[in-house]
């Protein structure tokens, strides 16, 4: 549980670079660890590192012993929003808890390395090492929860070189994917903007591009960069 709450911490602090905020969003979050907002939320003020004006009006009222009902009425909040805002008091949890815990940090872990991997081969490697880092990224992150640019929720499964978005009745191949990630590269190499799904000229555009920002591969820090393709 400790190393659960340090590494939703971290995320919380340390946002990508895609995102322009000081400070994670908690839905964000949320989609990185697969837990709630409100659980995410519970985290990291356990971490004490959330702030907000609720948070430290639930915090003035807890602290001069009201109850969770009591702050209920004060603050019109949910008593699951106002436990949301305090720490949690014991991590103890049940062995199938801690499973799932592990199981998702672990999940975390390995899609963190796998964006880790496209920037550092995106830099050093060679165009074929930035394919190979932009699919096994992709695979991380299968059943991950992406959004369209026009906002539509997806997700999609990996087998064996195809991918299956869930609102997509066909699939699309690794031979697709390669082509739209050498597409980005000879467009980032021309310093022209990636600024939208069009750009790709592939088949499941839509769905790739959101998944392509989500692993680094287009990013306003690649554009400017004078790495391996500047």
């Amino acid at each position: 549980m400790d190393q659960l709450i340090d590494e939703v911490a971290n995320a919380y602090l340390h946002p990508q670079e895609r995102l322009p905020d000081e400070r994670t969003p908690l839905n964000v979050l949320a989609e990185e660890f697969s837990l709630s907002a409100l659980k995410v939320r519970k985290l990291l003020v356990t971490a004490g590192v959330y702030d907000s004006p609720i948070y430290r009006r639930v915090q003035e009222l807890y602290a001069v012993g009201k109850t969770v009902k009591e702050i209920q009425r004060l603050t019109s909040l949910s008593a699951a929003s106002v436990s949301g805002y305090l720490p949690y008091r014991k991590t103890i949890y049940k062995l199938e808890d801690r499973t799932v815990l592990a199981e998702r940090l672990q999940r975390y872990r390995e899609r963190k390395q796998a964006v880790q991997k496209v920037k550092e081969q995106w830099m050093y490697g060679t165009e074929e090492n930035v394919i190979e880092a932009v699919w096994n990224a992709v695979c991380r992150f299968e059943g991950y929860s992406f959004e369209t640019v026009q906002g539509l929720r997806f997700h999609y499964k990996v087998r064996g070189k195809e991918l299956f978005f869930s609102r997509k009745e066909k699939s699309v191949t690794r031979a697709t994917l390669d082509k739209a990630v050498k597409t980005v590269i000879e467009l980032q190499r021309q310093r022209k903007e990636i600024s939208g799904p069009k750009k790709l000229n592939c088949f499941g555009a839509s769905y790739l591009y959101p998944v392509f920002i989500r692993i680094g591969l287009i990013s306003e820090t690649q554009f400017k960069s004078a790495g391996y393709y500047g």
